[in-house]
């Protein structure tokens, strides 16, 4: 009987710690995520030595822009008509752009010491490494299409 036990409790054993084992290394993981790719107008953040972000400095709420609430004049003929050109240039375009590949850029993973700038629309600005090099982007573009 103790022959037929010792091997089960093996198991038990080498799963509840494995378990164990795995657990922070998944709730690290899950920490990290990925850079932001907006936050608010002008924020600075930088990872710490755990890849928790720290906001270094907290931006301003992105102004929407505001409608104007003047009258708007009625398009006269002519004005139609140019519109009416545009628009069909604006789908000339849009069928002939189907065809370009679509690039994605990839941020960079974080790591302990990488501070990202936002500029004032709350887009990235400036990805700065620990050694104080600016990224290289064209090694994060990628071809989705």
């Amino acid at each position: 009987m103790k022959v037929k036990f010792l091997p089960q409790a093996f198991l038990a054993a080498t799963l509840l710690i494995s378990l164990v084992v795995a657990s922070p290394a998944i709730s690290h993981a899950e920490k990290g995520g990925k850079i932001p790719d907006q936050m608010l107008a002008g924020t600075i953040i930088q990872y710490d030595e755990n890849n928790n972000m720290v906001v270094l400095e907290k931006g301003t709420p992105v102004p929407e822009q505001q409608k104007s609430k003047a009258a708007i004049a009625p398009l006269t003929a002519e004005q139609q008509v140019e519109l009416e050109k545009e628009k069909q240039q604006d789908k000339e375009i849009e069928e002939a752009t189907k065809s370009l590949p679509v690039y994605h850029i990839d941020n960079p993973d974080p790591q302990p010491g990488l501070k990202v700038i936002y500029d004032g629309e709350g887009f990235i600005k400036d990805i700065i490494l620990p050694d104080q090099k600016e990224i290289n982007w064209d090694l994060y573009i990628r071809r989705i299409r």
